[in-house]
């Protein structure tokens, strides 16, 4: 229940924009989170598993098949942690937490293997999620991160400059709450300095092409500005209230996005490579 079945449940379930985004971002995703979960090599069968910044419990929805003896997902928004726990079926083995990864409600050394997927970007390098982390890590627990870092999504055509403003305005944003968009590639030496070792680093592009008048290539271009514009839908008030960009700025850098990835005059090519990083508590 990972592909479009997750997200027809996610959507049928709240009314929350907030959450529809997330739905969506969980399908375009999915495939992806499939290829680094099978990198791993790791057994789950058996073991306790946290997943840090669950969201809608797509990760639970997938470890399910690989036997664990436990799955928390943890969350902040209890929103979204209601529809994670509908779409889990309230499966026996799994439970959904509202906490803050920085105050995690376990007892010590409870988790055979943690997950961060997407959050070291929002908490930048937080100490205490760190310490929450190792804490309730058993030793030799492993700990997998999945991050972004911007500074590595590439454009062919480079895009107009009132659509690399608007980029450019969301990294604000995000860095005036405490952010950073561009966090993988700070990760390892920071783990390394809070106790982990064996550390492990493999990057993972998707890649979005679309030919020149070829109607056929048109759907993964026209899911990347969905997925776009939602995460931007969500902000966009942030960012009007917090006079980081005008309304006028903000519809004009999505407009001629759209129109260049709608280009029929050129082909268009988009990468955006996040970083998967394992490491163990020594």
């Amino acid at each position: 229940m990972y592909c479009g079945q997750f997200l027809d449940a996610a959507l049928a379930e709240t009314n929350s924009a907030d959450v529809r985004y997330i739905a969506f971002q969980s399908f375009l995703t999915a495939p992806f989170l499939l290829s680094q979960i099978s990198e791993l090599e790791y057994s789950f069968a058996g073991k306790t598993i946290c997943d840090a910044g669950t969201g809608l419990g797509i990760l639970p929805c997938i470890l399910k098949e690989k036997n664990p003896l436990k799955i928390i997902g943890l969350d902040s928004d209890a929103v979204s942690l209601k529809t994670a726990a509908a779409l889990g079926g309230n499966a026996s083995n799994t439970s959904y937490i509202k906490a803050d990864v920085r105050s995690m409600p376990f007892k010590a050394e409870i988790f055979d293997a943690i997950f961060a997927r997407y959050v070291f970007q929002h908490t930048n390098l937080s100490a205490s999620f760190l310490s929450e982390i190792k804490r309730t890590l058993k030793y030799g627990g492993l700990l997998i991160l999945i991050d972004i870092e911007d500074d590595m999504t590439l454009h062919y055509p480079e895009p107009t400059d009132n659509s690399k403003k608007l980029f450019s305005a969301y990294s604000r944003y995000q860095a005036l709450n405490g952010g950073d968009r561009n966090i993988s590639k700070k990760l390892p030496s920071f783990l390394s300095s809070g106790g982990f070792c064996d550390i492990k680093i493999k990057p993972f592009t998707q890649i979005f092409f679309k030919r020149k008048n070829d109607y056929d290539s048109t759907g993964q271009i026209k899911n990347a500005f969905l997925l776009l514009q939602n995460e931007f839908e969500s902000i966009k008030k942030n960012l009007f209230e917090k006079d980081i960009m005008t309304p006028s700025e903000y519809h004009a850098g999505l407009n001629d996005y759209y129109k260049f990835l709608n280009s029929e005059k050129e082909d268009i090519l988009i990468s955006k490579t996040d970083f998967l990083i394992t490491c163990v508590k020594k």
